[in-house]
């Protein structure tokens, strides 16, 4: 049994607590007792949860479970304790979750102030005063016969020298530069993003996979993707989420916990879906959709496989003579009469 580094307050976080201690894994133990790193305001810091930070989680989760059913005209009288152990053991797996941040040296994390910005007063503006032109001196006479001189020469014509080669692109020329520039933009804004590299994997396997619903480890749940993740959230009443896979969009998702896969799986295959799960992107097992073991719809209970047929009576009959021919016909008969007509005879 796992030693976890929790402390719990009151009847509900004990009960939450020793699940937690009998199911989590080693990495979720490693999680839950020193933390995860999480990148915020541009510091590495470390996460941290506790059984109070869930509590709270715990309350939204209801909160949103409430509204889903409101929609559907229902109403949520209880929550099972199945449903709130699954939100436990996702709280601490989930690590974008965040909890309380601690700085790396143990400290409590404070976010930082936001910085007033002081205005400065403007500065008047003064208007402009053009400043007042000096007279001009008096010209003397041969300062009036050197400027009558200069008028008369005629300047010397200026060739500017031109580089054949530094020519201006035409019109033309840069409509086809301007359009290839748009072309360029317009395939850039086109192409579509891949999204993470745990997403591509899901899609690869996806791909191989195109008729079934990809199962897909991560930690210590299962968790489906995209439409089909939409589809079994509506058949299994499953809460249905999202999760950022470097899209421009979060993804659809659901997930349950690995301990109780079995029955989330053999509960789609009932109703026609084939199902491949994948512990990664190689090691993929398929789960046929004619999988004939009798589920409780209700509790997701696995009753018992399906009773084999009854063997056709004359298949038991052509036994029964096989079984006869090893014995003498003669005493056959005689313990027949014996016991009654119990053996047919060919």
């Amino acid at each position: 049994m796992a030693e976890l580094n929790l402390t719990a307050n009151g009847t509900e976080q004990e009960r939450i607590l020793a699940y937690l201690q009998e199911n989590a894994s080693d990495v979720l133990t490693e999680k839950i007792n020193n933390g995860t790193p999480i990148e915020k305001d541009g510091k590495t810091l470390i996460n941290k949860k506790t059984l109070d930070t869930f509590m709270k989680f715990a309350e939204e989760e209801v909160l949103k479970l409430i509204a889903k059913n409101e929609r559907k005209g229902r109403q949520v009288r209880c929550i099972e304790d199945a449903t709130v152990f699954g939100w436990a053991i996702h709280y601490f797996e989930e690590e974008s979750i965040e909890g309380k941040l601690y700085n790396q040296d143990g400290t409590e994390y404070e976010p930082p102030k936001p910085v007033k910005k002081t205005t400065k007063p403007a500065t008047p503006v003064v208007p402009y005063t053009p400043p007042t032109p000096k007279p001009k001196p008096q010209m003397s006479l041969f300062d009036l016969i050197d400027e009558q001189n200069k008028t008369e020469e005629k300047p010397a014509a200026v060739v500017e020298e031109t580089d054949e080669d530094d020519e201006q692109p035409t019109p033309e020329e840069i409509q086809e530069i301007l359009a290839e520039v748009a072309e360029q933009e317009k395939k850039e804004r086109q192409e579509p993003k891949k999204g993470s590299p745990m997403y591509q994997h899901y899609m690869n396997i996806q791909a191989k996979y195109p008729d079934s619903i990809i199962a897909y480890r991560l930690g210590d749940f299962y968790e489906v993707f995209g439409d089909n993740a939409v589809t079994i959230a509506k058949e299994l009443d499953l809460t249905l989420t999202g999760r950022d896979c470097g899209l421009d969009e979060r993804v659809p998702m659901i997930g349950f916990p690995y301990h109780a896969a079995d029955v989330y799986f053999a509960k789609m295959a009932q109703r026609g879906h084939k199902i491949a799960v994948a512990e990664d992107e190689t090691n993929v097992r398929l789960i046929e959709s004619d999988d004939k073991r009798l589920i409780d719809i209700e509790t997701g209970e696995v009753l018992s496989d399906v009773p084999p047929a009854a063997e056709p009576e004359t298949d038991i009959l052509a036994r029964e003579r096989e079984i006869a021919k090893a014995f003498d016909k003669d005493a056959l008969i005689k313990l027949s009469d014996l016991l009654g007509e119990i053996f047919t005879l060919g």
